[in-house]
């Protein structure tokens, strides 16, 4: 809920700041009231039981039904009646409430691009006009390359790909669009492969007026995509800044793959790995660079890849090839940060903490608004002993994207779980996926809580997943303070592991 506001009826609520608004008039409301507000509309129209609601006021703490019951009334004295006459929080008997009403949730005002000064746009998934999904990879991920290239120009604040993507399967609403992101420009367009030849279209509106600035369609080799990604990038920046800032000196440069196959494969790899599902992007990375071993991107995704396999299969090799991979990303360009962040991440699981660190300050410092850049710090910062930390890196990169990839979460749960916040680690871990070590890490979060039944559930879950899982092998986990290892190995051997 963090950096998003939540509209419903007359009413506004902004949990990042906690304020409940009717109309423009602020409305007074306890902190444990907008808390409860916030979890019940953060699910409208589904039952939340008693314990969720009670774990979500009182995170950690022991209290009595009566609190909620009282915490209830409050809200519904407040809210009044719905536009049906009825209340807003309907009672389930024995069971807990339910929240009635329709949300819409709102770009925060507190994190507006609008607010940093520059020229803040975003640019929305690219269609895929022949509607063959097994092209759709293509048409984003040159979105997101676009993306990459317009972030490298200092002088605009780009919205972040997650963000960006929630509008990927319906036409959007350009007024929508702009409430939710906050954004002055938006950039739309479409992509076509047409056998060995790419159409791109793509037009700059101006987000409040919905007014059309500029369109272009390029129609051009495949081999070109690269030149014309950059293209594109420098066309829209020119428009928006109107200034020399906009000129491509203003900005460094990746450097691009020399074979259009390898670039595909690189596309295709890419959006597994969005999905957390490593094992099908790995080979493609390994094609990838078969292909071109000079693509440094395609080295350093490959390297990231290789650790998730390392999260599976334990083995030292398999850590010492991503290692391999990662200094041939940045043997290629050091000037990357993802070739930085790639060998920051190797090198934490290698526990040279000291050495990740330089390599993730150079990462945030080439890409400052990368999230997947911020969360694999915030990981080096937990395993450091520096979780309170970790979690501002999250909290911040959560107000610049609301819509993190996935594993974000994981890494945000462990930050609170080391805080000791288990009833919060828990809501985020929940969030992360079906991975085994996910389930290991909820059944440490309930142990720590006493929740001993859902603890041992979790177990048996991570178990289905990864059979010869054991308290021994999860507790390998590269901590640099074994004051953080215990918590996590007295959590797992409570739960139950062998």
């Amino acid at each position: 809920m963090q950096g998003t506001r939540i509209a419903f009826g007359p009413f506004v609520l902004d949990p990042g700041i906690g304020t409940l608004l009717k109309g423009e008039i602020p409305i007074a409301v306890g902190h444990r009231g907008l808390t409860l507000l916030a979890a019940l509309t953060a699910r409208p129209g589904e039952i939340m039981t008693k314990a969720e609601l009670m774990d979500a006021a009182w995170p950690g703490t022991a209290v009595e039904e009566g609190n909620l019951t009282v915490q209830i009334a409050t809200l519904r004295k407040v809210l009044g009646l719905n536009d049906n006459g009825g209340e807003w929080i309907a009672t389930v008997p024995r069971v807990g409430y339910r929240f009635n009403g329709t949300v819409e949730p709102l770009a925060s005002t507190s994190s507006k691009p609008v607010s940093s000064g520059k020229p803040s746009i975003a640019v929305l998934p690219f269609a895929n006009p022949g509607g063959d999904q097994d092209q759709q990879y293509l048409s984003d991920g040159i979105t997101e390359d676009i993306i990459t290239e317009l972030a490298r120009f200092r002088s605009l604040l780009v919205i972040a790909r997650n963000s960006s993507f929630q509008f990927r399967h319906r036409a959007p609403d350009i007024g929508e669009v702009h409430r939710k992101l906050g954004v002055r420009y938006l950039v739309e367009g479409s992509i076509r492969k047409i056998g060995d030849r790419i159409r791109i279209t793509t037009q700059l509106i101006d987000a409040p007026s919905g007014m059309h600035l500029w369109a272009q369609r390029y129609d051009r080799a495949l081999n070109d995509i690269f030149a014309l990604q950059d293209e594109v990038a420098a066309l829209i920046a020119s428009m928006v800044e109107g200034q020399a800032e906009a000129d491509t000196a203003s900005r460094s440069r990746r450097k691009r793959p020399a074979d259009w196959d390898a670039y595909d494969y690189y596309l295709q790899g890419r959006a597994y790995f969005h999905r957390y599902e490593m094992d099908k992007s790995e080979p493609l990375f390994v094609r990838c660079v078969e292909l071109d071993p000079t693509f440094a991107q395609g080295h350093a995704f490959l390297a990231q890849a290789l650790v998730g396999r390392f999260w599976y299969d334990n083995d030292p090799r398999t850590l010492q090839k991503a290692w391999n991979s990662a200094q041939t990303a940045l043997s290629l360009d050091r000037s990357d940060g993802v070739c930085h962040q790639s060998m920051g991440l190797v090198l934490t699981h290698m526990r040279q903490h000291g050495d990740a660190g330089t390599h993730f300050e150079q990462a945030r410092s080439l890409n400052p608004l990368d999230v997947n850049i911020a969360g694999d710090c915030a990981s080096w910062l937990n395993y450091g002993g520096r979780a309170e930390t970790a979690l501002q890196v999250l909290e911040s990169a959560l107000l610049r994207d609301p819509l993190p990839p996935i594993w974000f979460w994981e890494v945000k749960g462990s930050s609170l779980f080391l805080l000791g916040r288990y009833s919060e680690a828990v809501a985020s871990y929940q969030k992360a996926g079906d991975h085994f070590f996910i389930h290991a890490f909820l059944a440490a979060s309930y142990a720590h809580l006493g929740e001993m039944e859902k603890a041992r559930a979790e177990v048996e879950e991570a178990l289905t997943r990864k059979s010869d899982l054991t308290c021994r092998l999860i507790s390998g986990l590269p901590f640099a303070d074994q004051v953080d290892l215990e918590r996590f190995t007295s959590g797992f051997r409570e739960a139950g592991f062998p």
